[in-house]
């Protein structure tokens, strides 16, 4: 899709020069001891007129991450050349959700609906999901 015939994610350890996925540039504070730099909650910024805001109906929720790894900002002007579009951010402008327009449902975040979800509250993320596929 963008034309890198060695793109990988830096997880692998492969010596690509193109590491599509990197490390998580910056740990978040008072996360516990051994978990992955990027775990806990933290603030997301959702951009007007996306999927994302769609499902939630403000511009600003707090997320939960078991992470280590995140899309290479460096990559983002071909990212989006391709067709994605980075709809939510965080608090240092890192890349926390993207989109492909003029699909019924595509969204892939970096926070993990799962982490926050229960039976009796399920995440907004899922039941959009749910209600994508009904097509309701």
């Amino acid at each position: 899709m963008l034309g890198i015939p060695d793109a990988d994610t830096a997880e692998n350890d492969s010596g690509s020069a193109n590491s599509v996925i990197s490390p998580v540039s910056c740990a978040v504070p008072n996360r516990a001891p051994g978990a992955p730099k990027l775990s806990g909650g933290g603030r997301v910024c959702i951009e007007p007129s996306s999927l994302l805001h769609s499902i939630y109906g403000k511009l600003e929720t707090v997320e939960e991450y078991f992470c280590n790894y995140e899309v290479n900002p460096e990559y983002e002007p071909k990212f989006r050349a391709a067709g994605l579009r980075f709809t939510a951010r965080g608090s240092q402008n890192e890349i926390r959700a993207a989109e492909i327009d003029g699909k019924r449902f595509f969204l892939a975040t970096l926070f993990q609906p799962q982490l926050s979800s229960t039976a009796e509250q399920p995440h907004p993320v899922f039941l959009a999901y749910l209600r994508a596929i009904v097509g309701s």
